[in-house]
């Protein structure tokens, strides 16, 4: 019983190290951007992507942000920039 006990607690002590790999890999799959570029992730509610729930900027056009859920469904739009910040937010 006790070497049972143990090995769960080994275990359970990875599971940190293995979501820090997951999510460092997801956030590798994820294009960086050029300079005069951003890109914006719209998250959804399911994968008929009806409802957003969510939304996340990061790149090179004015401010980065991010408000709601950021995980699950999601579609990646990239915008470019000039003076005036993102293409067609006129």
């Amino acid at each position: 019983m006790f070497r049972l006990q143990t090995l769960s607690k080994k275990k359970l002590s990875l599971v940190p190290f293995v979501v820090g790999v997951v999510v460092s890999f997801a956030a590798a799959a994820l294009p960086y951007p050029n300079p005069g570029e951003a890109y914006i992730q719209t998250y959804y509610a399911d994968a008929a992507r009806t409802q957003v729930v969510g939304e996340r900027s990061y790149g090179n056009c004015g401010e980065n942000f991010s408000w709601g859920v950021l995980k699950g469904y999601f579609t990646l739009r990239k915008v470019t920039c000039g003076s005036g910040g993102p293409e067609g937010a006129n």
